[in-house]
């Protein structure tokens, strides 16, 4: 790659405004092709990182040979990008691609945060969600989970149908607990116990018990 001459030559004690080529990297040093400054580190506010290949623009002060990489002038072929902002956080674009790297990454909507997209996938070791208000509308839902606590003041639900298949079951009720349906009907394989301070079984009609052995009393 050919050298660039300076683009002027400044007072003594100054710096000189040139242009070269990328040909490497020394650990944070980047190498380049002008004999006037070999070696350049980005300057701060140079946030997209160099590449070898790219023309940049270096300010090489009178007298030393490692400069300040101010810009990058031109990078051939895919236009990739990585920008390294200050603290460490990294941004990285490149074939309609978006990736931001950081240690703690905050999302700030004061009105209102859209999230749009045909898949999203989230994973993470601990999760924690306040939210005053929910709504949600799913065509399918899908979830998997080894343990599942919550709490709710009131729980309303709404469904077509409800399957639920279990190996074992507890629940404890402290107040009422009211059952209404159009048809009941409940089918246990082994034994069937029921236990009550009074109970009370009313029929309209019919009203049949059927068994080898029927105790009464």
């Amino acid at each position: 790659m050919p050298n660039v001459l300076p683009l002027f030559q400044p007072a003594p004690d100054h710096a000189s405004l040139l242009q070269a080529y990328v040909t490497g990297q020394n650990g944070s040093d980047y190498l380049t092709s002008h004999p006037d400054c070999p070696a350049a580190r980005p300057a701060f506010s140079c946030l997209v990182e160099p590449q070898e290949g790219d023309l940049v623009l270096l300010a090489c002060p009178t007298g030393e040979a490692s400069g300040h990489i101010l810009a990058i002038l031109t990078r051939p072929g895919t236009q990739q990008a990585s920008l390294t902002l200050p603290g460490g956080a990294r941004l990285q674009a490149g074939d309609d691609q978006l990736r931001l790297q950081a240690g703690l990454l905050q999302l700030d909507g004061r009105e209102s945060l859209h999230l749009q997209g045909t898949r999203m996938d989230i994973r993470a070791v601990h999760a924690q969600t306040t939210i005053t208000h929910w709504q949600g509308w799913f065509d399918t839902l899908q979830a998997h989970a080894v343990s599942i606590q919550y709490g709710a003041k009131t729980l309303s639900a709404t469904l077509g149908r409800l399957l639920s298949r279990s190996i074992e079951s507890f629940r404890s009720v402290q107040g009422l607990d009211e059952t209404r349906a159009g048809r009941s009907s409940t089918i246990v394989q082994d034994h069937h116990q029921l236990q009550a301070g009074h109970i009370t079984a009313r029929a309209e009609g019919f009203v049949k018990i059927d068994g080898q052995k029927i105790d009464l009393g």
